[in-house]
């Protein structure tokens, strides 16, 4: 099938016009001062974490992998901050009931405290608890996905506490100063 002048004209037309529209596109992302999130900078090189599990080993991954020059320490005494997980708790509660009384949507909650001190213990984030809730749709017909639900929403407030504990430890400008020696 042959294309005739003016078919032509329409596509070369159509392809200058996206050309145009994309690189508009790119000139006004820069121009709004938009980047790509880079390599995390901490305000100190060492970091010794305590506590926490797996998520002190998805807090080491994300330093390990996101950071310029942050290292992950296996001794407190190597380290030039430590994070101290505290604690962290699960619960779940019947949020709505049925007419037989049989729970229709829990309510899961976790609670992740932590703080992050220098190697004398004074404090650079204070203990702080991050509190995070989501509800979870119950069906007696449906247990093993409710289950399999549970945990990857579980799994999921875990790793949004993660990234808030990451963008915290970001903020941290500078370390506190040395104690004087008596």
């Amino acid at each position: 099938m042959q294309m005739t002048s003016g078919q032509r004209g329409v596509g070369v037309t159509r392809r200058i016009f996206s050309w145009i529209a994309l690189l508009g596109c790119a000139l006004t992302l820069s121009a709004c001062g938009f980047q790509l999130r880079g390599a995390s900078e901490y305000a100190f090189h060492r970091l010794y974490i305590s506590g926490g599990g797996q998520m002190s080993v998805d807090i080491s991954r994300y330093i390990r992998y996101g950071s310029k020059g942050t290292v992950v320490v296996t001794e407190p005494k190597d380290a030039d901050a430590r994070l101290e997980i505290v604690s962290i708790t699960n619960t779940r509660t019947a949020v709505s009931l049925d007419s037989n009384g049989q729970a229709r949507e829990y309510e899961m909650r976790s609670a992740f405290t932590f703080q992050l001190v220098t190697p004398d213990g004074r404090p650079i984030i204070p203990l702080t608890t991050i509190r995070l809730v989501r509800n979870l749709p119950y069906s007696d017909n449906e247990t093993t996905a409710r289950d399999t639900e549970a945990a990857l929403l579980n799994r999921d407030m875990q790793k949004d506490a993660v990234d808030q504990i990451i963008r915290r430890m970001e903020a941290v400008k500078s370390m506190p100063e040395a104690k004087p020696e008596q």
